[in-house]
């Protein structure tokens, strides 16, 4: 079959003789690939690997190493089943939750397998999605409600991840709370889209005019002016919480400073390297830390699909490009990780065209 696969560092290939996805065995769906969205842990294998994909020696939990299928936001539909598999006949669309937990440690057995600490994923320790097929096991597989399209039901992943954020950030928290949202790609803007549906106050702040254009289209308040308001505060004491999307030691400075005294900071971000941080104005401020860590498919990629059924025109202004597979490299991991890259929220590979 056709997929794109990581061989090293800077040596990701797109080929079409890749063996087929294996038969399904029990407890397992095989998934035609219709949309994978590259995301910016994509990019970071890609340019600076391996970070996480295994070279050299099996991973604990998967027992694959490189080469390996790179994507994980997947929306696809099932082509066929093994045995024990109920409720996801052939043709569900289905998004897919990449974490593959280990199920053995004290955080599986809590029912937070999300916290794994030898879990695998897909289009790291396992093949992903930028293939024509993939075999997983069903309890990754999420079906889509009816009538959603394949193209947004691949959002799913990064709306999960905002829901998971917004859901520990908010804990508690009535409606209409000042949250400022840092840094506008996929992950914040949905985590403000997500926010605003709750009834909060939402401000999204980013780097790069492009993306906030993109915030702008979708009716929210960004811009020079809406960040000086959320540091400052309307009230003089700053945001009730701020939400750091962006990965960057500069957003993660900003949001601290922006929350008001008691207030909280929702870490969801992945900077590169450690960033600084002031403890002793922490402790002076009462700030609470709050860290995300991706999602739960039942608590967060499910409701995150309703979310986007009910939302679908909306969530779909996310995707900046669609490329066909035989262009993810160079139309795809290239451009997110060029000078352009502040002009794309979302791309979507198209897995399941014949391009």
């Amino acid at each position: 079959m056709r997929a794109v696969r990581w061989h090293g560092r800077r040596d990701v290939r797109y080929e079409t003789a890749v063996p087929d996805a294996p038969d399904p065995g029990p407890g397992e769906v095989r998934v035609a690939v219709a949309w994978c969205g590259l995301c910016g842990s994509d990019v970071a294998e890609y340019a600076a690997g391996p970070l996480l994909i295994p070279v050299g020696r099996a991973h604990p939990v998967t027992g694959r190493h490189a080469p390996l299928v790179l994507g994980h936001e997947i929306a696809g539909h099932v082509t066929d089943a093994g045995p024990g598999v109920t409720g996801l006949p052939p043709g569900t669309l289905v998004a897919l939750n990449a974490l593959i937990p280990c199920g053995r440690c004290a955080r599986c057995a809590a029912g937070d397998d999300h916290l794994c600490p030898d879990f695998g994923h897909l289009g790291m320790s396992a093949d992903g999605g930028l293939a024509e097929r993939v075999t997983v096991p069903a309890a990754m597989a999420v079906a889509a409600p009816p009538g959603l399209d394949p193209e947004v039901a691949a959002l799913a992943e990064p709306f999960a991840v905002a829901w998971h954020l917004v859901r520990r950030v908010t804990r508690g928290a009535g409606d209409g709370s000042r949250c400022l949202v840092v840094g506008a790609g996929a992950i914040g803007l949905a985590t403000a889209l997500v926010l605003r549906e709750r009834g909060h106050e939402v401000t999204v702040v980013d780097v790069a005019d492009e993306r906030l254009r993109v915030a702008a289209g979708l009716g929210l308040r960004v811009g020079a002016e809406a960040e000086a308001v959320a540091v400052a505060g309307e009230g003089g004491e700053g945001a009730d919480a701020a939400l750091e999307c962006s990965g960057s030691a500069d957003g993660f400075a900003l949001s601290c400073r922006a929350v008001r005294p008691g207030g909280v900071v929702g870490l969801a971000g992945l900077p590169a390297r450690p960033v600084p941080f002031d403890v002793t104005d922490a402790a002076h401020r009462e700030l609470t830390l709050v860290g995300s860590m991706s999602h739960q498919a039942e608590a967060d990629l499910a409701p995150a699909l309703g979310f986007l059924a009910a939302h679908a025109e909306t969530a779909r202004r996310l995707v900046t490009a669609r490329v066909p597979l035989r262009r993810a490299v160079a139309d795809g991991l290239d451009v997110l990780g060029g000078p352009r890259r502040g002009a794309h929220t979302k791309i979507l590979i198209d897995a399941g065209g014949t391009a």
